[in-house]
């Protein structure tokens, strides 16, 4: 992670075209693996990637294309969820947050297989960076960016990416993570209409102790935490 690399420029619309010619359409008898990979193939030769890429490694750039195969599958027309906006946290964070809804109902027990996410180790020092404006808070320091995992066991802390790092903390979650080889999914713990968010729980100290800066629905409607 450097904070101080820039993407190069690039063209929404490029991106846009290639998921609505390979991945959104209906029809066809390409299977559904079949149209994401020529979605990434096509996506590996933009410009603005090739550059991004430029001298990666064979390993990095299939880190990329299996990244960039987990955000294009979720706009299948078999996928079960989608990526949205939320205004629940921004009063706290100052930007504008993402959430995952469901599109077609979910029942427990069910993995979310298009809600994909992996775990990339992050040093000791990418970590006080990422702390670094929370420490200047007044209200206990809670971390802003909750795509960060600690784990206990390892004593180490780790980036959550994919799409499955937009799922939101309630301490009334409906699902639980799942891990499937080595891919992280979540599994369904209660039924979740078309509409609903999906919400997992990330732990009893995330959001400070006893989790008292939470600002999850469930606190809400309670009129506890945050």
């Amino acid at each position: 992670m450097d904070p101080s690399r820039r993407l190069p420029k690039h063209d929404p619309a490029a991106v846009l075209a290639i998921v609505k010619k390979y991945v959104v359409r209906r029809g066809g008898s390409s299977t559904s693996a079949h149209r994401v990979k020529r979605a990434v193939d096509a996506l590996l030769e933009l410009n603005a990637v090739k550059q991004y890429l430029h001298k990666r490694s064979n390993s990095q750039i299939n880190a990329f294309a299996t990244h960039a195969s987990r955000y294009f599958e979720l706009y299948l027309p078999t996928g079960s969820i989608e990526i949205s906006h939320t205004s629940r946290y921004s009063h706290r964070t100052g930007k504008s947050e993402l959430c995952i809804l469901a599109t077609t109902p979910l029942k427990v027990g069910q993995v979310i297989s298009d809600l994909k996410g992996s775990l990339a180790h992050l040093t000791a020092e990418e970590d006080e960076e990422l702390k670094k404006t929370d420490s200047r808070r007044r209200d206990g320091g809670i971390r802003r960016d909750f795509s960060v995992i600690h784990s206990n066991q390892k004593n180490k802390s780790h980036l959550f990416l994919g799409p499955a790092r937009f799922v939101n903390h309630d301490c009334d979650h409906n699902v639980e993570l799942f891990r499937d080889g080595r891919v992280i999914t979540f599994r369904v713990l209660k039924p979740i209409a078309a509409g609903q968010e999906v919400t997992a729980h990330y732990g009893e100290g995330y959001f400070g102790k006893g989790n008292r800066h939470c600002l999850c629905q469930t606190c809400e409607r309670l009129c506890r935490g945050g």
